[in-house]
C-alpha cells in the first residue's frame, strides 16, 4: 500500500495517496512514518495547517525524525509563522540535518516531475541558505525564464 500511495503522489493524484495512507493509519495508527507522510502528502495540497497537525503528530511518535523538522519549518514558514519555523529548522539541524541539500533534492525531485513551480521555490530556499552555488543560481534562472515567474 505504501508503494502504491508513493505512486499516486508521483502521478500528481494526491487525493488518492492521501486515502490510502488513511487506511494505513487504521491498520496501524501509532505509526510515526505514516503520519509524516500524509503531512507531506497534505503540504503538496498547500493544506499546511493539516500538513503541520500530522508532522507534530509524527514527531510525537518518533521525536528525532529530523525531516519531519525540516518540513514542518516548510509548513510553518508557508503560513508566515516564523519563529516557530526557525525553532522546527534549529531542531533538523540540532538532530545534523542538512537543509541544504535537503531544498536541492527537493528541487530536483519536483523537476523531475514536473512541478516547475515547486521545483523553483525549493531552488530559491536552497539559494537563500547559501548563494554561492552556481549551478542553483542557474537553476533558478532557467526555471524562472520558463515558468514566467
Amino acid at each position: 500500500m505504501r508503494e502504491l500511495g508513493a505512486i499516486l503522489c508521483f502521478q500528481k493524484k494526491t487525493d488518492d495517496a492521501i486515502e490510502i495512507y488513511k487506511k494505513m493509519l487504521k491498520l496501524d495508527p501509532k505509526n510515526g512514518e505514516y503520519m509524516a507522510y500524509m503531512g507531506y502528502l497534505y503540504y503538496e495540497k498547500d493544506d499546511f495547517p493539516e500538513a503541520i497537525k500530522l508532522f507534530n503528530k509524527a514527531l510525537d511518535a518518533d521525536p528525532e525524525a529530523a525531516f519531519v523538522y525540516f518540513l514542518l519549518g516548510n509548513a510553518y514558514s508557508r503560513i508566515g509563522r516564523i519563529v516557530d519555523a526557525v525553532r522546527a529548522y534549529d531542531l533538523a539541524i540540532f538532530l545534523d540535518f542538512d537543509i541544504y541539500d535537503a531544498h536541492v533534492e527537493f528541487a530536483i525531485k519536483y523537476e523531475r516531475m514536473g512541478r516547475l513551480k515547486k521545483a523553483l521555490r525549493e531552488y530559491i530556499a536552497a539559494y537563500e541558505i547559501d548563494p554561492r552555488d552556481e549551478a542553483v543560481k542557474e537553476k533558478i534562472d532557467f526555471l524562472r525564464e520558463k515558468t514566467g515567474e
